[in-house]
Formats: C-alpha cells, structure tokens, sequence
C-alpha cells in the first residue's frame, strides 16, 4: 500500500511542534544550570535574558514556522488557527518581556537588563496567552474531530481524544491560575512565589507538546 507523502509531511510536523513544546522547558533549565550553576528562572520567558536565549527564539521561531505550515483538515479552519497561534509564537519571540534587576532570583546568571516599554511586556504576555489558548482549543476541540464511523471502530480514538480534552482542560486551568496569581501580585507586590510562573508554563508547554505529539502519531501504542 502506498503511504500519501503529505500525510507524512504533516504527521512529522505535528510530531515536531510536539517534542519543541515538551523538551523546552528541560532544555532550558538543564542547560542553564550546566553552563552557569544558575537555579532555575521564574520565568520560561525570563530565560531570553540568559545564555539560553537564543535556543529560547530559535525555538518559538520553529514553532511558529511548523504551525504557519500547518494546513489541517480542508474545511475545518485548522490552517486559519494555526496561522494566528504561529504569529502568537512570532510575537512572544521577538518582543520580549521587560525584566529589572530586582526581578531574578539570581542576577548572575543574567546576560544582560533591559527597562524595555510597558506596552512591549503587555504585549509579550498577551502574545503568550493567546498562543496557549488557541493551542487549548486546538486540542480541546479541533483534534478530537472525526467521523462517527472511525470512533465506533476502536476504542483507540477514545483514548486520543481523552488525551486531548486533558491537554486542553490542563493549560486553560494553568492559564486560570497565572492570571489570578498576577492579578494578585499586582495589587499584592510582596507576594512572590518563585519559579510558579515556570512550573505552570512548563506544564501547559508538555500538554500542548503532548497533544501535538498524539495528533502527530508519535506515540505508537496510541495509534490505530
């Protein structure tokens, strides 16, 4: 039987928007830690600031690249989303968060400060949060799409699609807590949890790697 190359060319992309979102948040601590002692930053987005930073853009630029390539089902505005989340990614890579002095855990391992503009970090985190949201609509609604007949054939589809309204459910509930918890540090500046902020991107970047990575085939028990 003859395999459909464009069916591979998009299996491999979403395999690979996949295993960028998983392995970021690894890459970065890791790496950082081995090449500077440094602990870990409050922030995925803080690490554009370290010796990590241009990984940090390099990858939010594949990323971007991967999902403006990514055309989905014809008819289904698969292309239209991933467009919008691809530009998202753009924009969170190339304006990047105003950082202070007094905003790190560790100066040290900082490259270099800037007092950037307020709208520049307004719109870095509304860059952000639309990414991630349309990622957890994208899991949530658009990969558990299929026909009646390919459901009721296998219990497979039912466990992929469970996976996906997990995936999904999980990064609107981190994106839930993130804003409450700015919320409140803006009205509250003396509370501070470190690294919160990290723990939470980090889980809404492994669910959304991990919907990606299903979608894409990539875990062989998964697939049918």
């Amino acid at each position: 039987m003859k395999t459909d190359p464009i069916l591979i060319t998009f299996k491999e992309l979403r395999q690979a928007v996949g295993w960028l979102g998983i392995l970021l948040p690894f890459v970065l601590a890791i790496l950082l830690y081995a090449l500077t002692c440094c602990s870990i930053q409050d922030s995925i987005s803080q690490y554009y600031y370290t010796r990590m930073g241009s990984y940090l853009t390099g990858t939010l630029c594949a990323v971007g690249l991967f999902l403006i390539a990514y055309k989905g089902y014809p008819g289904e505005n698969d292309s239209k989303f991933c467009n919008f989340a691809g530009a998202c990614a753009f924009g969170v890579a190339f304006i990047p968060m105003q950082l202070n002095v007094g905003d790190v855990p560790c100066p040290d391992c900082i490259v270099f400060f800037t007092q950037g503009d307020h709208w520049w970090r307004i719109f870095h985190f509304v860059s952000a949060g639309l990414l991630f949201l349309t990622m957890a609509y994208m899991s949530y609604f658009k990969f558990t799409l299929s026909n009646e007949e390919t459901v009721s054939k296998g219990t497979k589809k039912y466990t992929r699609n469970t996976i996906y309204k997990i995936c999904g459910i999980i990064i609107f509930i981190c994106i839930l807590f993130l804003l409450v918890y700015n919320i409140i540090k803006h009205f509250n500046p003396d509370i501070k949890i470190n690294t919160l902020t990290f723990f939470l991107e980090s889980v809404m970047l492994i669910a959304f790697g991990t919907s990606w990575l299903v979608k894409g085939e990539g875990v062989s028990f998964l697939n049918d």
